[in-house]
């Protein structure tokens, strides 16, 4: 077996689902990286919505897979998620003082 695949046979989920310390660090570094590019946004980093939905989806079921600390990252991003869903119905500024 190798080190970064999980034990099939352990007596307990916690056990089969336990990760190793490199698997967690190439989680915690895909999730830093995708929550370093949504901060820095100014508004929706994604052209097809479904390509934030798949983002979303993914950064929630990696960040469960750290525990506490992904807690805390997920919080961040789906903070970070709000504000960005928020420009997307945001009213134009730049209309409401044109006049038409």
């Amino acid at each position: 077996m190798s080190s970064g695949q999980a034990d099939l046979f352990a007596q307990d989920e916690a056990e089969r689902k336990a990760l190793s310390e490199p698997q967690r660090s190439e989680i915690r570094a895909r999730l830093e990286a995708t929550l370093a590019r949504v901060e820095a946004a100014a508004t929706f980093p994604w052209r097809d919505p479904l390509d934030a939905v798949h983002e979303e989806n993914r950064f929630e079921r990696d960040s469960g897979m750290l525990g506490e600390e992904g807690a805390l990252l997920w919080a961040r991003f789906d903070k970070e998620m709000d504000r960005l869903h928020a420009t997307q119905f945001a009213p134009d500024d730049s209309a409401a003082g044109s006049p038409h």
